[in-house]
């Protein structure tokens, strides 16, 4: 429960950075204050802005307090997500180019891929990512899909907040796959070449899958390590 509250408190003052709320150069309230605001522990308050300076986005220093650096986070892109958080980071640093819409219908190999039923409707959004502000840049390929009969404008938007990320759990998924002559062609790639695919599932309180969200990246550009 800890690092739910946490996660949950990092994701509030995440989005009022964002917003606003917090503009670049002010400060934001004291680890006391945040305390009584929420009702946490001084040690869950810490967390939550650990994983605020791991985004480059406040600065703390003692006798100073915590100072806004970023609107949004500056930090080098992370293709996992550890928390809502992360998957926010994501809509605000990055955004699809032309992106393709339009209504699927699964096939087998199409349901495989996202870990549905074979023959269902989808809105699905496809396209190259890139950094934004940094067009040059380009991230992964990102297929978005959501099951048909759901308001796709947060999809079309391509970016969002903590509120709209599920409340429901979110499963993620790392596996391997080589590019196709498409991928390889929007990210400058060779196909043939092996990626990185993260794939998550957002599900309702049932457990029914309602969205998924592939991203795959060129092999030699990202890596994933942790410390132990």
């Amino acid at each position: 429960m800890a690092a739910r509250r946490h996660e949950a408190l990092a994701e509030t003052l995440l989005g009022q950075l964002v917003d606003g709320t917090f503009p670049v150069g002010s400060r934001l309230p004291t680890e006391e204050q945040l305390c009584a605001t929420h009702g946490l522990a001084r040690e869950t308050v810490r967390r939550a802005l650990r994983r605020l300076e791991d985004l480059g986005m406040i600065t703390r220093r003692p006798g100073l307090g915590t100072t806004v650096l970023a609107a949004r986070p500056v930090g080098d892109y992370r293709p996992m997500a550890r928390s809502a958080a992360d998957l926010v980071a994501l809509s605000v640093e990055t955004r699809l180019v032309r992106p393709e819409t339009g209504e699927v219908v699964l096939d087998a190999e199409g349901a495989r891929r996202l870990g549905v039923e074979e023959d269902t409707a989808w809105f699905s959004v496809r396209g190259l990512r890139v950094r934004r502000g940094r067009p040059a840049t380009s991230v992964c390929w990102s297929e978005h899909y959501l099951r048909s009969g759901l308001e796709p404008e947060k999809l079309l938007r391509g970016r969002f907040t903590v509120e709209d990320v599920p409340e429901q759990s979110v499963d993620q998924t790392i596996s391997a796959a080589l590019l196709d002559a498409r991928m390889a062609g929007a990210l400058g790639a060779e196909p043939g070449t092996a990626a990185l695919v993260i794939t998550r599932r957002h599900h309702d309180e049932d457990g029914r899958i309602m969205s998924v969200g592939i991203h795959t990246h060129p092999a030699d550009r990202y890596q994933i390590s942790t410390t132990l």
